[in-house]
């Protein structure tokens, strides 16, 4: 099987959507008499440009002849041209309906786009793939038409994310003087899905209330995006309560370092496909702090403490008992759970998948 992987500039751009496309392919790429290329288009500016840019390619006589080469075309990211060559398989990866389900979290112009692409795929792809049970039964509601056609696949974890020696200094000056396990922790997209400001006014109640988290830390690590200036603002709002880091983008071996040495993990989100970072905090086998939503508790389980979204005294009790020392990692509990996301059996299911479709095509 001849495939071709197409990311939709996600990698290039450094998103966790770019990171699942790199791991399945890889891993694809290891299974028997399946063959993987990477489109490598890479546009020059900033970011608009950048995806006015590959939107024009993508729909181009160029692009659609270069597909006829493949037995596959799987786009991991919603995004799909109009035509494809007859005989070529199309397959797409929707990660969540945040479009939908949730547009007061997104641009309004970002929105009305991402559920016009959405809409695209549901209607012309062969199979669509997605990365949770919570995300498929979600996908089938709102579109039944294509129900037959919806596999979820779970992915593998980011084994990149942790490191057997964590550095004995961090490289981010904003990370300077934290103090190992007395700190906790979120990385992803500072952005309103995230739902950071919950967060943050948890933390700022935990000092307030509990004069032994006077210690501790938060750290937000992550690049801006859509409703990073309303954490900001919260933050400036309140300057002399909390020790609030902000690093922005940190690099592997600083990510590997926050893992190694948070005293836990907080995963805050109002939604998700999937949730990667949850299993980061569990391949790091630190305590993990979750919003109480569908796809949280499936990729999670028991090994997390949940608290009610919006409920931010819950919050303030789960951190406390972090601080206490009565919320701890069970490592057997993690290696468990973790065990479920591996990248070759996610690899190994989404060829079956592509096979069967094939087959019907």
């Amino acid at each position: 099987m001849n495939i071709l992987l197409d990311d939709g500039l996600q990698l290039h751009i450094k998103t966790g959507i770019g990171s699942y496309a790199k791991y399945l392919g890889e891993a694809l790429a290891t299974l028997p008499d399946t063959t993987v290329t990477r489109e490598d288009f890479a546009p020059a500016g900033g970011r608009r440009a950048a995806r006015l840019s590959y939107l024009k390619y993508l729909n181009s006589a160029a692009y659609r002849k270069k597909l006829a080469a493949f037995d596959v075309v799987h786009y991991a990211n919603y995004a799909m041209p109009r035509k494809h060559p007859k005989d070529t398989l199309v397959a797409v990866t929707v990660h969540d309906l945040t479009a939908f389900s949730h547009p007061e979290t997104l641009p309004r112009a970002y929105a009305l786009y991402n559920r016009f692409m959405v809409r695209r795929a549901m209607k012309h792809a062969d199979i669509v793939f997605t990365v949770s049970n919570a995300m498929q039964a979600e996908i089938c509601a709102r579109f039944p038409r294509a129900a037959k056609k919806v596999v979820a696949v779970h992915p593998g974890h980011y084994t990149g994310a942790t490191a057997d020696i964590t550095p004995a200094v961090y490289e981010s000056e904003l990370l300077k003087g934290l103090a190992k396990r007395k700190f906790f922790l979120f990385v992803g997209t500072m952005e309103k899905r995230k739902n950071l400001t919950e967060l943050i006014r948890a933390y700022n109640l935990l000092q307030k209330t509990c004069p032994a988290a006077g210690e501790y830390a938060l750290v937000l690590a992550g690049r801006e995006g859509f409703g990073a200036k309303a954490v900001k603002d919260l933050i400036a709002s309140a300057p002399d309560i909390a020790d609030i880091r902000l690093p922005g983008f940190v690099s592997n071996a600083d990510r590997a370092k926050l893992l190694g040495e948070a005293a836990a993990f907080v995963f805050p989100s109002i939604y998700e496909g999937f949730g990667s970072p949850q299993t980061e905090a569990m391949a790091a086998e630190l305590p993990l702090i979750a919003s109480d939503i569908p796809t949280n508790r499936e990729i999670s389980g028991a090994y997390a403490a949940y608290y009610p979204l919006g409920d931010e005294s819950a919050l303030t009790a789960l951190m406390r008992e972090v601080v206490l020392g009565n919320l701890k990692a069970d490592p057997a509990a993690a290696k468990a759970r973790l065990s479920r996301y591996d990248w070759q059996a996610s690899a190994a299911a989404h060829r079956q998948a592509l096979e069967a479709a094939c087959k019907t095509k």
